[in-house]
């Protein structure tokens, strides 16, 4: 009987220590973001970023969380930062946040017929505008004024809302055939979301000469 007392203690001890030995912490750490997964910002403003919890279901939780990825404000473009917790067995778990930048002046990128008037001639051509990767609410044109190589910067004052201020900030670009130092700068507004114009200047040489450019978006 002694013998048998003895037997049914080592399969005790047996299925304890079995069951140890497979019962190892496997189970990831949980992180949970605070604020949203995907997240959209304008372009030069500032980002602060909310950051993520862990919690461990054999340590609790968890305070020291990786982080890995940047946001650079100042240029376009979409960013990933991944907030890692790791647990006393080892085991990992994470979660990403998409943080998006973009200029609000977006919506005006596209293809362009322009009409120049300037010393009472008329010119009519088409331009691409492309919306600037660093600068919030400027656009580019490529060939401003009927310019070959005339890349030239506007500023809409709110882009988003029409009517709304257009201006081409004091500029000197190296342009036309033949190419020389044309300094432009102007004013106007967009009267609706797809067209506006410009009352310019432009300097070239000591002499100056004034037109009014209007861009209809194809």
């Amino acid at each position: 009987m002694k013998k048998m007392r003895n037997l049914l203690a080592l399969a005790i001890i047996g299925s304890v220590i079995f069951v140890s030995c497979n019962g190892d912490d496997t189970t990831k750490p949980v992180v949970t973001l605070k604020g949203a997964a995907d997240t959209t910002i304008v372009l030069n403003s500032i980002w602060i970023d909310p950051g993520a919890t862990a919690e461990d279901d054999e340590d609790g939780v968890i305070t020291n969380i990786q982080v890995t990825g940047t946001v650079n404000v100042n240029l376009v473009g979409t960013y990933v930062i991944t907030y890692s917790a790791t647990d006393a067995a080892g085991n990992t778990g994470s979660k990403s946040r998409t943080v998006r930048v973009r200029n609000t002046a977006d919506g005006w990128a596209g293809s362009y017929s322009v009409i120049d008037e300037v010393n009472g001639q008329q010119y009519t051509y088409s331009d691409i505008i492309s919306f600037s990767q660093t600068e919030n609410r400027h656009v580019w044109v490529t060939k401003f004024a009927y310019y070959t190589n005339g890349a030239v910067k506007f500023k809409f004052e709110n882009p988003e809302s029409v009517p709304t201020d257009v201006t081409i900030p004091q500029q000197t670009v190296y342009c036309g055939n033949p190419a020389a130092d044309r300094t432009f700068s102007g004013s106007g507004a967009a009267t609706s979301n797809n067209s506006f114009y410009l009352n310019y200047t432009e300097s070239t040489g000591g002499t100056s000469v004034t037109g009014v450019e209007t861009y209809n978006k194809q």
